[in-house]
């Protein structure tokens, strides 16, 4: 739904816990993956302009779904 509804804007996803909105980063990632386009949800040319702000982050989930626009 998110690539049809707005394949060309940012989107917000409300979940109820911490838990959740990694399961729901992970379910994102392996549905991009599916698709073969595993950038699909990251609209940016710099691969490292991504891994420079991967880089600052401390959470290791987070620096992992970052570099694939989910974050």
């Amino acid at each position: 739904a998110i690539k049809d509804l707005s394949p060309n804007k940012p989107s917000m996803i409300f979940v109820a816990s911490r838990r959740q909105t990694r399961l729901t980063a992970m379910d994102l990632i392996s549905y991009a993956a599916s698709e073969e386009d595993t950038k699909a949800f990251l609209n940016c040319d710099s691969d490292e302009y991504i891994e420079a702000i991967a880089s600052t982050l401390n959470d290791d989930a987070l620096k992992h779904t970052i570099t694939f626009g989910i974050g």
